[in-house]
Order: C-alpha cells, then sequence, then structure tokens
C-alpha cells in the first residue's frame, strides 16, 4: 500500500468523473492509495473512518459468522463505492475488504471530512443509489436460492460471473452459490457426465467444454443471460 501523487488523483478522478458524486470535491481531504494484489484493506469490524471509492481494479468482500467462518458477498470493479454502510450507521466494518490485483483507491476520511459529507446532497443521493442497488441485488440472490436449484446457480455463475473457461476456486463458488462444498462437486460431476465440463489435469480443476448447452439449459429453466 502507498499513497500516490495529488496530481495522478486528480487526473485519474476526472477520467472517471468521480466528482460527479460531491458538490464540493475540491475542498474534500481525501488521497489516492495504491493496493498490491492480496492485500486487506480493511478487517472484518475494524474501525477504518474511510468511505472509498474504487477506481481500478478488483476488490473481494467477506464476512464472518458467529463461528468466524468465512463467507464471500461480492466482487467489487471499478468504481465502486464502499465503506457508506459504516458510515451511514456508524459501525466497525461489516466486511473484510482483500484486493484480487492491483487496486487505486481514493480513501477519504470521515472525521475530517464529515461535516462537508453529511451536508453534501449531491453524496447522500450517490449513498442511497448505492444502498437501494446492493439492497436489490441481495433480494435478487436470496429469491434465487429460493427458487433456483445448485445446478441453475452454477450455470449462472459459469455464464455470467466467470470469464474464463477454468473452474478451480471451488471453496469460492460454493460460498457464491451458497452451498455446500460437497453438492457443488456432486453438480461439477453430473456436468461432466452430460458433456458440459471436463476434469482439467489437476484435482480439483474443471474446464468448460460447452457453453451453448450451458446456456440452453439455463433459458430452459427460466433464466435470462444479458
Amino acid at each position: 500500500m502507498r499513497a500516490l501523487s495529488k496530481a495522478l488523483l486528480e487526473e485519474m478522478s476526472r477520467k472517471d468523473n468521480i466528482q460527479r458524486y460531491f458538490s464540493d470535491w475540491e475542498h474534500l481531504k481525501k488521497q489516492l492509495i495504491l493496493y498490491r494484489k492480496g492485500e486487506i484493506i480493511v478487517e472484518f469490524g475494524d474501525r477504518s473512518d474511510k468511505i472509498f471509492i474504487l477506481l481500478k481494479g478488483t476488490i473481494r468482500f467477506t464476512s464472518l459468522n458467529d463461528d468466524y467462518e468465512e463467507y464471500f458477498f461480492f466482487d467489487a470493479k471499478n468504481e465502486g463505492l464502499f465503506g457508506e454502510v459504516e458510515y451511514m450507521l456508524n459501525i466497525p466494518s461489516i466486511t473484510q475488504s482483500q484486493t484480487m490485483n492491483e487496486c487505486y483507491c481514493v480513501e477519504i476520511p470521515i472525521r475530517e471530512n464529515k461535516e462537508l459529507l453529511d451536508t453534501d446532497i449531491q453524496f447522500q443521493k450517490t449513498i442511497s443509489r448505492v444502498l437501494a442497488k446492493k439492497y436489490n441485488d441481495f433480494r435478487i440472490s436470496s429469491v434465487d436460492i429460493e427458487t433456483y436449484s445448485v445446478e441453475v446457480r452454477l450455470i449462472r455463475y459459469l455464464l455470467r460471473e466467470s470469464t474464463s473457461d477454468r473452474i478451480d476456486d471451488l471453496t469460492l463458488i460454493a460460498k457464491s452459490l451458497k452451498c455446500s462444498y460437497r453438492q457443488l462437486i456432486r453438480v461439477l460431476k453430473k456436468f461432466c457426465s452430460r458433456g458440459w465440463l471436463v476434469h482439467g489435469s489437476m484435482k480439483g480443476v474443471y474446464l468448460v467444454k460447452n457453453r451453448d448447452a450451458l446456456r440452453k439449459e439455463y433459458e430452459t429453466a427460466g433464466g435470462t443471460i444479458k
């Protein structure tokens, strides 16, 4: 992690038009931080006292239950705002955020900017939109668990979320699909028997063989890939 120049901050924020989120961007105290791959930005339960805007890169968000078991939430990519829940509720971090590659983030200290942030109508509207979208996304996810089988949810993950034909992070996929690791393995083996997937050269690795067949099966189940 290292702080970058104000010139680069202004250049990248102008490029992505981050100023549109705020009424008084120029007077906000802020800095641009570069995080290396694998770094933790905020630990679960920490008080970071910051709002973050992801300009470039991918950040994975996870959370912990009462048994300290880690659960996958989502991956944020480019222009993701986070820390807004903790700001609004004045609570410790409800997630852990970890970089999946090099990430450029604008960090805005809350206490140093509290008056500006609290009275900024444009910023409050931005937070409202972000929270509303996240709520709706989680609503859809919850409904999907009740509506669609693990098979259908896996097909959608492979078609919509995965950009590679290689399937290897099975633990993460199981958490993302809200199913057990054993359930996931059973479905993967079933897909192999149907010729949709094949086993990779290493244990725990699968490869997508027939995306068209996966897409047809998903559409038959009532799903739509955008």
